[in-house]
């Protein structure tokens, strides 16, 4: 085409109306395959739902080419009779729902009916199953099994098998080679499979999960109904002091429940923030924005947490019909609930001291490979036992527990070794715990000196100290000065882009040094820039690594810690605390 020629764009074409017609059912079903089918995950997910909502006890899945060759999942469920397996692969048909209003009441994954017609209608499908009713009755009449390719029936036959379901999906996306093209080597298929079994088996920790990946065992559970279980089992980890319980309920519109990890165990990726709401696994931004919300500031940047939570709403306040791969829900109470969720997760976090070992984590094992809790190893036992110790009579990490401590050394001028009354040890980074002390009484001074118009006690520098500041910084800066002033940052424009300082806060003569990076924190275009002030006076206030401390000096730290609301995380979401648990003590000295 000449760079001179005009371009014909569409909307200057001739008009001409097409006619109204209806969609031929054959485009009609790939588009809703489209819909529902992303990729094999989403088939495995589909099928592990029908057949948790069968009442399956236990799960088997197998998978070949990263599901594209084959997903096979086989279930003790309730079964399906012979005269419905080829209708549930029509679609729309369903036992879940009668009527709309039956959607106010939904106690089931499932309920549109289109899942098995969307796969159907883009693979071949095998479907083999036997009810329990035949079972129990003594039918000798075996299981009934039909296939179908491209939503067409090609053969069907009876074969033996116990109560429950089989269904073998092969040649996903035959038919439709652009969707085919799409997909990624089967490694990563299977890892995106291997998250999604992952997320079920801890959230049901009841129903025994078996994964093979091409003929490799990649994920097992022994369907004990502990979810720590489940998780020990699913990360070869013994999680049992690593993951805190969450229990909360206003007794009338929402009931959570679930655990939340260790901060040793958060992540660089969100793969681990389980979310269940009325059982239903879920991708809501509203209940993530929560979550987060609760952990941003007191986890290193871009760290996210190891959460299963359930949440249980009443029926008809959940809306489970927004997304066509039931992947998000609307709650009436969503904003009361994200506000709880929030609360809990920081009140967990807050006082979450770190665990002393690495942990590599995460990664599926084999199922020869796990170490079930509460497994002893053998060894040499020294004759002192472990009793005589005093269990905590609150979690650690608590205000309680760090009053109580008593400070035995100061380590490398930088950390403090305290025993509990338990016997457990705990290591207390000095600096970091200072700053913490200082950032709570900065917010405190600040908020209320906000409310009652007062200006902080000032300590007058000898000579002000001339900052320059870039233009646009200068102009943020002097907006703020009242409020720096309230600090008891005396501040002054001097012309231009320079200003003068004053005065700083009563204690924080240390801070004299640093006052332009301080300068630039309070002139930063954010929403946060006053707390990220407060953080950097704290930082650069507080006793630094190398200072020697007292018994004493000691002691009052861990008196004024204890009486933070957040004692285990520093202000930039660092651990404070490093907790030597009496019975991690008895494991590696086999008392």
């Amino acid at each position: 085409m000449k760079a001179d020629q005009p371009i014909d764009l569409p909307w200057e074409q001739p008009f001409e109306r097409a006619q109204l017609q209806t969609l031929p059912l054959e485009v009609a079903e790939r588009i809703a395959a489209g819909e529902v089918i992303e990729r094999p995950a989403s088939v495995v997910k589909e099928l592990l739902e029908n057949a948790l909502d069968a009442g399956a006890h236990e799960l088997r899945i197998e998978i070949r080419g990263g599901g594209l060759r084959m997903i096979r999942v086989t279930d003790d469920g309730y079964g399906i009779p012979e005269h419905e397996l080829e209708a549930v692969c029509q679609r729309h048909t369903t036992s879940k729902i009668r009527t709309f209003e039956d959607l106010s009441a939904l106690h089931t994954f499932g309920f549109r009916g289109e899942a098995l017609a969307s796969i159907a209608t883009i693979a071949e499908i095998t479907i083999l199953s036997r009810t329990v009713e035949a079972e129990q009755q003594d039918d000798e009449q075996a299981a009934f099994w039909i296939t179908l390719r491209g939503n067409e029936m090609i053969q069907r036959g009876r074969r033996a098998r116990l109560h429950g379901t089989t269904i073998t999906v092969r040649d996903l996306f035959y038919n439709v080679p652009a969707r085919l093209s799409f997909m990624r080597g089967a490694r990563t298929e299977n890892s995106h499979i291997l998250q999604l079994v992952r997320k079920y088996a801890a959230g049901y920790p009841a129903t025994r999960f078996t994964l093979i990946l091409d003929e490799h065992l990649a994920l097992q559970t022994s369907g004990s109904g502990s979810v720590v279980e489940a998780l020990t089992e699913l990360y070869h980890l013994s999680l049992k002091e690593l993951l805190s319980p969450i229990e909360l309920s206003d007794g009338a519109h929402y009931r959570l429940y679930g655990y939340l990890g260790n901060r040793i165990l958060a992540q660089h990726n969100r793969q681990y923030l389980t979310l269940f709401v009325n059982g239903r696994l879920v991708n809501s931004r509203g209940l993530q924005e929560a979550l987060e919300q609760g952990y941003r500031s007191l986890l290193p940047k871009g760290k996210h947490p190891l959460l299963v939570l359930h949440i249980e709403v009443p029926p008809p306040e959940l809306d489970a019909n927004i997304h066509p791969a039931k992947a998000e829900v609307q709650l009436v109470y969503e904003k009361e609930i994200t506000r709880v969720l929030t609360q809990a997760v920081q009140s967990v976090l807050e006082h979450n001291p770190v665990a002393p070992e690495a942990l590599h984590f995460p990664g599926p094992v084999l199922a020869s490979q796990r170490r079930l809790p509460g497994v002893r190893r053998r060894g040499l036992h020294v004759a002192e036992t472990a009793e005589g110790y005093r269990a905590e009579s609150a979690p650690p990490g608590t205000a309680e527990v760090i009053a109580s401590l008593h400070p035995l050394a100061q380590l490398q001028q930088a950390v403090i070794l305290a025993e509990a009354s338990d016997g457990s040890l705990y290591l207390i980074d000095q600096h970091r715990a200072h700053e913490r002390v200082i950032y709570e009484h900065l917010r405190s001074t600040s908020t209320g000196n906000r409310n009652k118009e007062e200006v902080s006690d000032a300590h007058l520098l000898l000579e002000p100290v001339m900052i320059e500041m870039k233009r646009y910084e200068a102009d943020l800066l002097e907006q703020r000065l009242p409020l720096l002033r309230g600090l008891g940052i005396e501040c002054e424009r001097f012309g231009g882009r320079s200003f003068l300082i004053r005065s700083v806060p009563v204690g924080h003569e240390q801070a004299v040094e640093h006052l332009q990076e301080l300068a630039t924190l309070a002139a930063e275009d954010s929403t946060d820039w006053e707390d990220q002030l407060l953080i950097g006076l704290a930082c650069r206030s507080a006793l630094r690594r190398g200072r020697e401390l007292s018994s004493g000096e000691q002691r009052t730290l861990l008196h004024a810690l204890a009486k933070a609301a957040v004692p285990a995380v520093c202000p930039h979401g660092s651990p404070i605390l490093l907790h030597y648990s009496r019975s991690f003590l008895i494991e590696k000295f086999s008392w």
